[in-house]
C-alpha cells in the first residue's frame, strides 16, 4: 500500500531538507543490503543480485544528494530526523525465501518510491518559502525518475515470469475515461472519500482530453475482465512516466511528469482501504 504513515513535519531550511533526504537514502541502502545478506544466508544467489542492484540504486541516489550537500555547502554529518517509516521491506526479511521473486522485489522496490515522492509533494506544498517549495519540488521528481526506472525493472521480471502472446493497442484516452468512470463509480460508494475521489476523476477526465492519439499495448487473455482502476492507474502511470522518459522538449516532459505525479497519488488512494 504506497501512503504515508504519518504527516511529514514542516522542513523549514535546506539543511534540514538535505539532510533528510541523505538519512531517507541511507536508510534504504541498510534495507537492501540487510535483505541482500538474508538471501546469500539462505542460498538464493539471484536474489542477492537483485537486492545488491537496488542497494546500488540508492546509494547513487545518495551519492546525488550528497553532491548536492557539498555544492550549497551542508555537513554530511547533519541529520533531518523525518525519515523514519518512510522505508518498508514488507516484511520480506522475515518472508520463506522460497515464496520470493525478483518481481516482488522490484514492487516493493517501487512502492517505496512511490512513498518518496509522495513525501516530498507533501513538503513542497507545505513548505515555509519558495526556495524550500522548490528543493523539494526537485527532490520529489528525483524520486518520480527513480520510479519510472524500477517500474521498467519490475516490467522486465514479470515478463520473464510470464510471457503472452495476446496483446490489445488501446488509446489512452479510453483508459484515461475508463480510469475516470470508476473512479466516479468508487465515489459514490465511499461517501468520506468523494471529494477526493472526484477530483482524481477530474483529472482523468482532463488527461483524455489531451491524449490525441496516443496508445498504449497491453497484454491480456480475450477471457479477462474489463481492468479496474487500480490497474488502470498503473498502465497509465507506466505511460506517462514512459513519455516523460521519450520526450525531446521540456514541456511535454513536464507535462508527462505532472501526468505522472497525478497517477502516483492516485494510486496511492486507490490502495488505501477507505475507512470503516
Amino acid at each position: 500500500m504506497t501512503r504515508l504513515t504519518k504527516e511529514p513535519s514542516a522542513i523549514n531550511s535546506l539543511p534540514e531538507l538535505l539532510a533528510t533526504a541523505r538519512d531517507m537514502e541511507m536508510e534504504a541502502v541498510a534495507g537492501y543490503e540487510a535483505l541482500r545478506e538474508h538471501m546469500r544466508r539462505s542460498g538464493k544467489p539471484e536474489l542477492v543480485a537483485v537486492f545488491e542492484r537496488l542497494a546500488a540504486e540508492e546509494r547513487e541516489h545518495l551519492a546525488s544528494v550528497d553532491q548536492w550537500s557539498t555544492e550549497v555547502g551542508v555537513p554530511r554529518s547533519a541529520t533531518g530526523g523525518q525519515s523514519d517509516e518512510l522505508f518498508d521491506d514488507e516484511g520480506m526479511n522475515l518472508t520463506d525465501p522460497d515464496l520470493l521473486s525478483a518481481y516482488r522485489a522490484f514492487s516493493v522496490a517501487v512502492r517505496n518510491e512511490e512513498r518518496a515522492f509522495l513525501f516530498w509533494t507533501y513538503v513542497s506544498a507545505h513548505a515555509p518559502t519558495s526556495d524550500i517549495a522548490k528543493a523539494a519540488e526537485r527532490m520529489a521528481r528525483e524520486e518520480l525518475g527513480h520510479v519510472s526506472t524500477l517500474r521498467r525493472e519490475r516490467r522486465a521480471a514479470f515478463h520473464m515470469r510470464k510471457k503472452s502472446d495476446a496483446r490489445q493497442t488501446v488509446p489512452i484516452r479510453e483508459l484515461e475515461r475508463r480510469l475516470e468512470i470508476h473512479l466516479k463509480a468508487l465515489a459514490k460508494h465511499q461517501p468520506t472519500r468523494s471529494n477526493q475521489l472526484l477530483a482524481f476523476a477530474q483529472q482523468g477526465l482532463e488527461r483524455a482530453a489531451m491524449a490525441g492519439d496516443q496508445t498504449i499495448q497491453i497484454e491480456r487473455s480475450p477471457t479477462q475482465p474489463d481492468l479496474q482502476a487500480t490497474a488502470l492507474a498503473e498502465l497509465l502511470l507506466d505511460h506517462h512516466l514512459g513519455q516523460a522518459e521519450l520526450s525531446r522538449d521540456e514541456p511535454t516532459r513536464d507535462l508527462a511528469q505532472q501526468f505522472a505525479g497525478q497517477l502516483v497519488e492516485t494510486l496511492a488512494a486507490l490502495r488505501r482501504r477507505p475507512a470503516g
